[in-house]
Order: C-alpha cells, then sequence, then structure tokens
C-alpha cells in the first residue's frame, strides 16, 4: 500500500503517521469497548444509585434542575468513542512524525529513530500524566474540579515532555564525550528518576475524592493506561516497519537497475553452456 509513498519528503512521513495513527487509534477504541466500557457503566449505576437515595433521603421528587445529557450514552461509547480515539491517534501520529524526522542524528535508522521517538513521548504524554493523576472513570469525582484537574493535567503532560527532551539532550551530550554506554545510560536514568520525583512531589494532588468502590476505579485506570499504550504500540511499530520498508526500498531500487542489464545479456544466450567446444 505504501510502495508508492517516497519517504524521503517530510510531508509524506506526516501523511502515513496520520494514517497509521487513526488506524491505531481505532485498534485502542475497540480495545476499550470490550474492557472499559462495561468498568464506566457500572460506575454511572453507582453514581445514579447514590443520586437516588439522595433524592429519597431528603424527600425531593423533583429532578434536581440538571439539563439532559445532549450526547447519549450509547452515543458516547459507539460512534464517538471511535471518532474520539481516530482522532487521538491521528494527533499521536503527527507529534510521532515530528518527532522523529527530528532524531537525524540517532544511529539505527528510521526503526530505532521511530521507536525513541515513541517511547519519549507515550512517557511524557501517557505514563507521566498516569502516574500522578490517574482517571477516574466519567461519573466519579466532582464536576466542579474539571477545569483545574484538565489545567494540571496538561502542565504535568508539558514539565514531562520537557524533562524528557532535556535527558536525551543529556544522553546525546555524554554520548559525544565518549562515555561508555553502561556509565551514559546509569547517569540518565539517575538524572531522570531524581527529576521526576522532583515534579511530582512539587505538582498539587488531584483534587477528586473517589467514593466508589477501589477496584472498580482502578481497572477503569489499568484499562485506560493500557488502552492508550496499544495505540502507541500500534503507532509506533506501524510507522517504523513502513518507514524502514520504504528506505530499504530505495537503497535496493538503484542496485537492481544496475544488475538488471547484465541479467538481460546472460539471458540473450540460454544454451551457451551447452554448447560445446571446438
Amino acid at each position: 500500500m505504501f510502495a508508492r509513498f517516497d519517504f524521503t519528503r517530510p510531508r509524506t512521513i506526516v501523511l502515513v503517521a496520520l494514517l497509521i495513527g487513526v488506524v491505531a487509534g481505532l485498534g485502542g477504541a475497540v480495545f476499550h469497548t470490550v474492557a472499559t466500557e462495561p468498568r464506566v457503566d457500572d460506575a454511572i449505576a453507582i453514581e445514579e444509585a447514590a443520586a437516588e437515595a439522595d433524592h429519597a433521603m431528603s424527600g425531593d421528587q423533583s429532578d434536581g434542575g440538571e439539563e439532559e445529557v445532549s450526547v447519549s450514552r450509547s452515543d458516547q461509547k459507539g460512534a464517538g468513542l471511535f471518532l474520539a480515539f481516530a482522532l487521538t491517534g491521528a494527533a499521536f501520529g503527527l507529534f510521532l512524525a515530528i518527532t522523529s524526522m527530528s532524531l537525524r542524528t540517532t544511529t539505527g535508522g528510521p526503526f530505532r529513530r521511530v521507536v525513541v521517538s515513541g517511547m519519549v513521548l507515550a512517557g511524557a504524554i501517557t505514563v507521566a500524566p498516569w502516574l500522578k493523576y490517574p482517571p477516574n472513570p466519567p461519573a466519579v469525582g466532582d464536576p466542579d474540579s474539571v477545569g483545574e484537574r484538565e489545567r494540571l493535567f496538561v502542565l504535568l503532560i508539558v514539565l514531562a515532555a520537557l524533562l524528557l527532551a532535556g535527558l536525551a539532550h543529556l544522553s546525546s551530550r555524554l554520548r559525544r564525550a565518549e562515555w561508555p554506554d553502561d556509565r551514559r545510560v546509569a547517569a540518565v536514568v539517575g538524572v531522570g528518576l531524581v527529576a521526576f520525583a522532583v515534579l511530582f512531589a512539587a505538582m498539587p494532588a488531584s483534587p477528586d475524592s473517589v467514593g466508589v468502590p477501589a477496584n472498580l476505579v482502578w481497572q477503569f485506570r489499568i484499562n485506560s493506561l493500557t488502552g492508550n499504550l496499544l495505540v502507541w504500540t500500534l503507532l509506533t511499530v506501524g510507522l517504523g516497519v513502513v518507514w524502514t520498508e520504504a528506505a530499504r526500498r530505495t537503497v535496493e531500487a538503484p542496485a537492481r537497475a544496475v544488475s538488471s542489464p547484465g541479467a538481460t545479456a546472460q539471458n540473450s544466450m540460454p544454451f551457451s553452456a551447452d554448447t560445446p567446444a571446438s
């Protein structure tokens, strides 16, 4: 499918990364449909039961004056879920393509560049915020704290990305200084652990209180992390393989062009080996 794409052009790399990102996002949506959405339904059922109990105890027979939800639950876990993950996968693909193209000094070819970029981005965008602010099911938590939670989440992603970029720069500097690989890796890991420990300690705690069973919340959190890492894995491996195969074809094409005239000349005398000597 991608044989006709010219991977020497950044525009082509971005386009292919977007397409693979959409496919990876749809794969993540399938996973969440099977594993995560039932946990969301359970959390919503608990929340609705608690609200009905509060109304019964207060003697309030009204509906609380709340407006109807504009998007139904069936749409949220159906077309809405797949659309959201397709867009998320495309955004991840854009980030991965840009980051991979910026790592031209990394040895090992395009596959290694893509894998390193995918690990850095997944760590900054998915793993780091999950460790500090693990997500809760939609019906859990105070709705008034949504804005604060989003600001903290985005701030942590930005700071984690800056830290990981700094660690990558440190590793490059130590490699140019001819540090042995064992010392270089140990130094970068040590600095990274200290830096992230300071970052997590400095960031405020989550403003949400959890009022549903812990096993339900943690099932949702683990599934959320697994689904996002699945998207990153499919995207990273897919782009790395396609880009590497395209680079290999680009290298092999001139060799085939050079060897083909000789092969033609040899084939023009198919019975020369059988001709008896005079």
